[in-house]
């Protein structure tokens, strides 16, 4: 490692317990040290000197210590994918700044595949194919969430015919392969790592540790402690397979029916205890769902490992819920597999017609892309990105259009109210929608100002205040105690929003409003950044809203850039959409997601358009996840829809998916996290800052918190936890979820 002693004293503390751990600060004494002595694993500084000295000495460890764990400790900042594990050949990264529960585990996995590597290669040339593949995929793998149909699906194999290939192989059945795996992996635990037999019980799915010694005793003849204090796995590699035995049981071992016997045995012992494998306290979590109030509410809950998607817990995980917000966990993993983590928005403008002398002699065409970042969450507000975009015209050599300012959104369809919407919400910035060109997330903030006077009308003014008769106030002054009472009432003949209501006098207030008509408002705020600008547009701006429409002499709407007289003078592009993924999953908004969508259907569908947008998400639910057509029944992208329908085994299915993705982290980190502010998880579950990765949801009546935690063992959990009709405050639901989450974590 590099001599930072933060890191060193962070990464001591998280292994110290369970292993035996030996700091070197310098490539040259790493070597030493492995030529002096054996060790198991060893975590490097994969920047230290530099990325490419450390990729050679890693690569001559692997070369010259083919069965020592290798793992990668980089700097949280540094894009993933240059870390990856085919390339950089590590068997495992860790972040500077992951916490303790994660390091173990991260090393733990590594370690277990370098002893599965290590039994295969000492027992290779003994056994037939698939013999040693098993007997590595056993240890790798060892644990209670093994199955024979796990592992024959491993080896390509139906579970009738693994047993037959390993009875060729001169192995015993793929029940009892599995057994020894757990015995090895213990053997490994109990030597070198030094772990108590209680430790090790727990760590395989044992329900005491004298489960675990009569298991090994019966097939080794050793106890854990001979295994502990002499020769470790080896040792129990050396009682399973004998040289002069070719792999067949020793005598006086358990015989088939004895040993399924034992197995059922610890499983009814496992169940009596209400402590399912990897020890989840599924009676706790039962007794939360089944408790007054909360039993009144239909849950549906489910939760896996990580690792290996053994299920933990499951509730009703095959049944429909109205998700909420859970539904932009859908919304989001589409967009981020099918267009690209790194993808951006780009919004360009055209000149369809000739530019000289700072005349354009046509029209100036704006290419809307549904950016959704022309806010200010990453401009000052939505003018100011639309300000610099003017400036970007004026630096391009444009004085004065002769023609038109076009905005041409003809790549998506004109509806902006979601389908299932319900009309109270299209008043509220929560229920605001968008298009191909729009700015500030849909909304209007508004400020309203009491008259003077009691009885005079209030003042009202508003961001973008490009059209004075966009907004309508019919708002009274009135006396002091009467309170506030406004109202926001879209009119479509009008396309005006009219506010309706009183505010006491000697009073300021404020309030969002959602835009009803967000492309034509976008437009008319870029045609006042360019008269800002300096930049005269002689026929006014319009918008172009179907493909085909006429763009200066001889262009078309949605054709612009295979037009011969027209160019691009200028773009604008978003940050890349990892961080607009950050905006839709931890402050959970509405707006951004919606636009997503519709994005991901203009990119790759006919249109931008709900049904397109839903149409390519569903596809990859059920062609790139695999999950059931049935499943899912999505209404929308934001969740605020209850027509949505998703089941919690889906959303499980789906994070997993995410999960094994190479820029997995930088997914998981998108979600909102105990005590982060801004994000909807800041004032919930405290003490598991670091440990819980989760997306919310409410709506009336649906409480919903699905996502990633990190349990005290180091285990990783990917869960879901849906709660439809409790009828309850969200409050007294959202309370039980968080019971559950911390059963889970303990």
């Amino acid at each position: 490692m590099q001599a930072d002693a933060r890191v060193v004293a962070r990464l001591y503390e998280a292994l110290a317990d369970d292993h035996e751990v030996l700091v070197c600060s310098s490539w040259e004494a790493l070597q030493r040290s492995l030529g002096r002595r054996s060790f198991d694993g060893c975590l490097v500084d994969a920047d230290h000197p530099n990325r490419h000295i450390a990729a050679r000495e890693i690569a001559r460890l692997r070369d010259e210590q083919p069965g020592l764990a290798v793992i990668a400790c980089v700097e949280e900042g540094y894009a993933l994918a240059y870390y990856d594990l085919g390339g950089l050949g590590v068997a495992g990264i860790v972040a500077a700044g992951a916490q303790a529960p994660a390091v173990r585990s991260i090393v733990d996995r590594a370690l277990a595949t370098a002893r599965a590597d290590g039994i295969a290669r000492g027992l290779e040339g003994r056994f037939a194919s698939p013999g040693t593949v098993a007997i590595g995929w056993a240890v790798e793998h060892a644990g209670p969430d093994t199955s024979v149909e796990k592992l024959a699906a491993a080896l390509g194999h139906t579970p009738r015919s693994l047993r037959q290939a390993l009875e060729d192989a001169g192995l015993p059945g793929p029940t009892r392969v599995l057994l020894w795996g757990r015995l090895l992996l213990a053997g490994a635990r109990l030597g070198r790592d030094g772990r108590t037999v209680e430790d090790v019980a727990f760590s395989l799915g044992y329900a005491t540790a004298t489960s675990l010694a009569r298991a090994m005793k019966s097939q080794t003849g050793l106890t854990p402690r001979e295994i502990s204090e002499h020769g470790g796995m080896e040792r129990v590699r050396d009682a399973l397979f004998p040289d002069d035995d070719r792999g067949r049981p020793p005598r006086n071992r358990l015989g088939r029916i004895a040993c399924v016997a034992l197995l059922a045995a610890l499983q009814a012992s496992c169940a009596s205890l209400g402590v399912g494998g990897g020890g989840v306290d599924r009676s706790a979590i039962d007794a939360v769902l089944e408790a007054e109030p909360l039993d009144r509410a239909h849950f549906g809950v489910m939760a896996v490992d990580a690792r290996t998607g053994r299920t933990l817990y499951q509730r009703n995980e095959q049944q429909w819920f109205v998700p909420a917000s859970n539904q932009k966990i859908l919304v989001t993993a589409a967009a981020w597999t099918r267009l690209g983590a790194e993808h951006r928005f780009r919004t360009e403008v055209w000149a369809a017609g000739q530019l000289s002398g700072g005349v354009l002699d046509g029209d100036l065409v704006v290419i809307g892309s549904g950016d959704p970042s022309l806010s200010d969450r990453f401009w000052e507000w939505g003018f100011a990105a639309l300000r610099a975009l003017a400036d970007s015209i004026d630096a391009a050599g444009v004085r004065h259009v002769t023609g038109s300012l076009l905005i041409d959104v003809s790549a998506w369809d004109s509806t902006t109210v979601a389908p299932t919407r319900e009309v109270d919400d299209l008043a509220f910035d929560y229920g605001a929608t968008g298009g191909a060109f729009a700015i500030d997330e849909g909304e209007l903030d508004v400020i309203v100002r009491a008259g003077p006077w009691v009885g005079l009308p209030a003042d009202v003014d508003w961001t973008a205040r490009v059209d004075e008769g966009m907004v309508v106030s019919r708002i009274q002054t009135v006396p002091e105690g009467q309170g506030r009472r406004i109202v926001a009432r879209y009119q479509p003949e009008t396309r005006r929003i009219e506010l309706v209501g009183a505010i006491e006098v000697g009073t300021v207030d404020s309030l969002a409003i959602a835009q009803r008509d967000p492309v034509r408002l976008a437009t008319a705020v870029l045609a006042r950044a360019l008269e800002h600008a300096g930049i005269s547009v002689a026929q006014g701006s319009a918008v172009r809203w179907t493909p085909g429409e006429p763009i200066g002499s001889n262009c078309l709407a949605g054709a612009v850039r295979g037009c011969p007289r027209a160019r691009v003078l200028t773009a604008i592009e978003s940050p890349p959409l990892r961080e607009l993924v950050r905006v839709v999953l931890e402050p959970s908004q509405n707006w951004v997601s919606e636009q997503l969508l519709l994005a991901l259907g203009a990119a790759q569908g006919e249109r931008g358009s709900w049904p397109e947008g839903l149409r390519l998400m569903h596809e990859f639910l059920h062609d790139d996840v695999g999950i059931d057509s049935l499943d899912v029944s999505a209404r929308d992208g934001s969740g605020l829809s209850a027509y949505n329908l998703v089941t919690p085994r889906a959303l499980v299915r789906v994070l997993g998916y995410m999960a094994a993705r190479p820029d997995a982290a930088a997914y998981r980190a998108a979600m909102p996290e105990p005590g982060e502010e801004d994000s909807t998880l800041e004032e919930r579950l405290p003490g598991l800052e670091g440990r819980v990765f989760a997306k919310t949801g409410t709506i009336s009546n649906v409480n919903s918190l699905s996502g990633y935690l990190v349990r005290e063992n180091g285990q990783e959990v990917i869960f879901s936890i849906l709660a439809n009709g409790a009828g309850l405050d969200d409050e007294i639901v959202e309370q039980g979820i968080d019971d559950i989450v911390r059963i889970l974590a303990r």
